[in-house]
């Protein structure tokens, strides 16, 4: 989301002034909208790279070494990691707390081999830190400034680091005590004081942190990010790379020493820790990485253009991976992940769905779009579809009473035309064996006669048609999904509510 929309999105005046006031000149004077006007105009000096740099070095050499600590795991670990540099503060704070408690459960585990090359490493390193925390039982920020750059001498990753200081006693605060959600959202403020971290409220009442697009790019090209990090583990998935003797061989040419027979899962792990994707790639020298033929048959595999330098196709590669969206890894249903993209199958995004794998030939749009339907009415209105028999009907069914719903996806580009598709759903009402009290048509959007042919239809032959576009019944199940989780109940959703003649009007449902 870009910074124009983004401030338009923010819940409060207090939260306003307070991102306002990194660059917004005499905000404390300015009603809501002039500053949200002042905002925009003045949103280059948000992402401008040297003020984006000030803001960092504040966050991360800060008196307040809880800030210091919290702020870079927010900005580079947690939100330039997520879809749209955007998540529920909840969330946010959840991941935060389970990351500190996972370092301190391996803090307990000896992960570096004792004598070997990483082991002495580790060992110096945490020298030091014991001897800069001996002076008042603190480390001040010209010492974690230190701390840092011999971290990055010896090749301890960041991660490897906190572990260590957990191994001392004092990762995340002495005495492994971790951070509270009071003192994540002191953290959360002070980098939206420094127009780093937008707070924004959705329509249905989520509060989410995020960081603008512009401002993203920015701390991106600061922090040195390629991609995010599910986009990397994907494409360390790909066969192309995915081999035990080229990643060991990636680490030895960055010197990261290898100890012990690692597993491949090992191997990637350890990559993604040290090594940037376009060093996986294209190695420390142009004579190092893949040969310019093997990168042309990964584009063309992606779909990507073939044809440009070897550091055209490396960037065209890494981009592809770096734009796929995150997907739950912990989905038992297959159709959960089509359910998500609803609308994209709706509007027949084709780049987009072969973009994030979602699809392999066009023809694979029609059946994930209907068994994504299906798994709406299953799993979110609670009804099943039913099983229908033969080719020839509807792409779906319900019972409703004593009767019939029917519904039919269909996925364009351009808006429903009703009129093209209406001797084919009068077959399927016809046919039925029962009778059908509402047939809705699911599409991207409807041309406006389809809604008057949909009224006449029903005038004429008694059967309402509904057509009700993918963005809409998806909203709906998503509310109605939100309301049985808040009272634990497994209530089907009220069908009547879908059954209305011509375009299907949101309002009715307002009070669901």
């Amino acid at each position: 989301m870009k910074i124009a929309k983004t401030v338009e999105n923010i819940s409060t005046i207090t939260e306003l002034k307070r991102v306002a006031s990194a660059y917004v000149i005499d905000y404390r004077n300015l009603c809501d909208e002039e500053i949200k006007a002042a905002l925009i105009k003045t949103a280059p000096q948000y992402y401008h790279q040297a003020n984006v740099e000030n803001s960092l070095r504040d966050a991360y050499l800060n008196p307040d070494r809880n800030i210091r600590v919290l702020a870079h795991h927010i900005l580079k670990n947690v939100l330039l990691q997520k879809d749209h540099f955007m998540v529920p503060k909840r969330e946010l704070e959840d991941e935060i707390i389970g990351w500190e408690q996972s370092i301190v459960d391996r803090s307990n585990e000896d992960i570096f081999r004792k004598g070997g090359t990483r082991g002495r490493n580790a060992e110096m390193l945490t020298f030091v830190l014991e001897t800069a925390w001996q002076n008042n039982n603190e480390i001040s920020p010209d010492e974690t400034n230190l701390v840092e750059k011999l971290r990055e001498r010896l090749k301890i990753s960041d991660r490897e680091y906190r572990i260590i200081e957990a191994k001392i006693g004092k990762f995340p605060k002495p005495g492994n005590q971790l951070h509270t959600r009071g003192e994540i959202e002191e953290t959360r403020r002070f980098l939206q004081g420094k127009g780093i971290i937008f707070p924004i409220r959705d329509s249905d009442g989520t509060d989410f942190d995020l960081i603008p697009e512009e401002i993203a790019a920015t701390l991106r090209k600061v922090v040195g990010q390629e991609t995010k990090r599910h986009g990397y583990r994907e494409l360390l998935k790909s066969k192309f790379v995915r081999s035990k003797s080229y990643l060991a061989d990636i680490l030895e040419k960055c010197e990261i020493p290898i100890e012990g027979a690692l597993n491949l899962d090992e191997l990637q792990s350890t990559v993604m820790e040290h090594v940037k994707p376009t060093v996986v790639l294209g190695g420390l020298s142009p004579r190092d990485g893949l040969p310019i033929e093997t990168l042309a048959r990964w584009c063309a595999e992606l779909g990507l253009n073939v044809s440009g330098s070897k550091s055209e196709r490396i960037d065209r590669i890494v981009s592809f991976y770096d734009n796929l969206l995150e997907k739950d890894e912990s989905l038992e249903d297959t159709r959960e992940i089509w359910y998500q993209h609803f609308t994209e199958f709706a509007r027949r995004n084709l780049e987009f769905l072969r973009g994030q794998r979602l699809i392999e030939k066009d023809l694979d749009v029609e059946h994930s779009f209907e068994a994504a339907t299906d798994y709406l009415f299953e799993k979110k209105f609670q009804h099943k579809p039913l099983t229908q028999v033969g080719t020839n009907h509807a792409d779906g069914a319900i019972s409703f009473r004593d009767e019939l719903i029917f519904w039919d996806n269909k996925s364009k580009e351009t808006p429903v035309h009703l009129k093209d598709h209406l001797r084919q759903f009068d077959g399927y009402i016809k046919g039925a064996e029962k009778k059908v009290a509402g047939f809705l048509v699911i599409g991207p959007e409807f041309t406006p006669e389809s809604s008057t042919l949909a009224m006449q239809y029903q005038v004429e032959n008694g059967t309402t048609i509904t057509l009700i576009t993918a963005e809409e019944i998806r909203s709906i199940a998503e509310r109605w999904s939100a309301k049985l989780s808040s009272n634990g109940s497994q209530d089907p959703f009220p069908l009547g509510y879908l059954v209305q003649p011509g375009r299907f009007n949101m309002d009715l449902v307002a009070a669901l």
